[in-house]
């Protein structure tokens, strides 16, 4: 022990971090000090009679595996020291919706989304997820996504170094701001149409990514077995369940930047622009249209179909966020191409079906918190001596496909020379309530205008199309 103080004394102390412990008085230090050289590697800073001293490890093993023990932070986790940590989540949403465009037996009351997952890590390298839907309502509805939806995270990943970590399994290709946000914390019940629609969703595949500069530049790129979730869907023909929508082998990219975090006034140093890209070849089946759809937001009523394609599917994308104190904003630009080769009279090509989707969104935390995602309540929220936040939010949002003009006049059928544009301009407002970190309620007022009055969604027992109408949904959320 004396040895130890004296070659203490003779070193520059190490910069202070995270694995320093600290005693506050002389008796507590000495035991501590004992305590730490039998146990740990770590370098251990002690006061005695008010004179700092750093007291190297000189031990050859290894810090042992601590004890399994229970904590309850933002989940409930198991830990292990530093070298092991298992996190428990559930996560249940119910809506109560009315739509505007009266749907028959549209029923109020939905569980929208019911999901359980485990995150764990290992030795500080290694990293997993796995997440599984037990019963959100898109998973029941065949024509809308696969089955394999009901997984979502299922993936490990390996932290190499800030600037690389290796990741393989089922998880979000790295495309657009808003898909990659979480489900949970989004600002909004619905996402953008753009969203839902362009951006792909999760695949199994491989990716690398890091970040640098403090988190100033962060990077994502990959390649996957298809092309998302979002894109596919099944159909039966006959006895068999066929998958339609997809492409093939798929390679997405994107990055994100703090531009003006270094040179930037200080309302805008939160600004972050990022940029997205994602290409996949889709095949001509043959019997069954294998383009990309869009639907209307609360009833899900297609207003376009999907058409005849064959070649390759280029996404492209840009967006925005801002975030200033309790305000803030989001943009983003999607646009997608699906190539028709051989699909004319005589097998000529067709031009592109191109689709284009775009938002605009602001929103204000009125009880003055920090614009995070999610929200952290004053002094804990509700229930915690706190009253919650309270945030309100608005956005404009557009989705609409069509191809450049041919020689032919616009058609709707799904071989069209020249294909009939249809959008949905959607405005919505609304509120987020976070009563604590485990209760959000949110509530939306939506007005949808479709452009194409014969693909509009109708009214019970009438041929009257509506192409403008509000809906209302309220959302319960609960989260551990």
């Amino acid at each position: 022990m004396l040895f130890a103080l004296l070659l203490a004394l003779t070193m520059d102390p190490p910069a202070s971090d995270s694995s320093v412990t600290t005693a506050t008085t002389a008796t507590t230090a000495t035991t501590a000090t004992t305590t730490t050289l039998a146990t740990t590697a770590e370098p251990v800073t002690a006061d005695t009679q008010g004179v700092g001293l750093v007291l190297p490890t000189m031990l050859p093993k290894e810090e042992p595996l601590r004890a399994l023990r229970f904590v309850w932070r933002d989940h409930p986790s198991l830990r292990a020291g530093r070298n092991f940590r298992l996190d428990f989540s559930v996560k249940v949403q119910e809506d109560a919706r009315d739509p505007g465009d009266d749907p028959v037996d549209f029923p109020t009351w939905e569980l929208h989304r019911l999901r359980a997952g485990v995150d764990g890590e290992i030795f500080r390298r290694i990293q997993f997820s796995i997440e599984r839907e037990f019963s959100e309502s898109l998973n029941n509805d065949p024509t809308r996504k696969s089955s394999k939806s009901q997984w979502k995270d299922f993936y490990v990943e390996y932290v190499a170094t800030d600037f690389m970590q290796i990741r393989g399994g089922q998880f979000k290709i790295p495309y657009g701001l808003d898909q990659t946000s979480g489900e949970t914390n989004l600002d909004f019940v619905y996402r953008s149409l753009g969203g839902d629609y362009i951006s792909p969703g999760r695949d199994v595949g491989g990716e690398v990514h890091g970040r640098f500069f403090k988190r100033g530049l962060n990077y994502w790129a990959g390649g996957f077995q298809h092309d998302g979730q979002n894109s596919r869907s099944s159909k039966t023909v006959g006895n068999d369940e066929v998958t339609v929508g997809e492409a093939g082998f798929t390679v997405a990219g994107r990055v994100t930047a703090l531009v003006l975090r270094k040179y930037g006034p200080t309302f805008l140093k939160g600004a972050e622009i990022g940029g997205s890209y994602a290409q996949g070849n889709v095949s001509d089946k043959g019997f069954l249209p294998n383009g990309l759809r869009a639907r209307t937001v609360v009833t899900q009523h297609t207003y376009f179909e999907r058409m005849f394609v064959n070649g390759p599917r280029k996404r492209y994308g840009t967006d925005l966020e801002w975030v200033y104190g309790p305000v803030g904003a989001r943009a983003e630009y999607m646009f997608v191409t699906d190539a028709r080769d051989n699909q004319g009279l005589s097998d000529q090509d067709l031009s592109d079906i191109r689709g284009k989707a775009w938002y605009v969104e602001g929103a204000w935390v009125a009880t003055r918190e920090k614009l995070d995602r999610p929200i952290d309540p004053r002094k804990g929220g509700l229930g915690l001596g706190g009253l919650g936040a309270l945030m309100l939010s608005v956005r404009f949002d557009k989705l609409g496909f069509d191809s450049k003009p041919g020689q032919d006049p616009p058609f709707r059928n799904t071989r069209a020379e020249t294909v009939f544009p249809s959008f949905d301009s959607v405005w919505t407002a609304g509120f987020t309530y976070r009563a604590n970190r485990w209760v959000k309620i949110q509530g939306n007022a939506i007005h949808e205008s479709l452009s194409d009055i014969e693909r509009a969604p109708k009214e019970p027992d009438t041929d009257i199309p509506i192409p403008k109408y509000w809906s209302y949904v309220l959302r319960f959320q609960f989260e551990i």
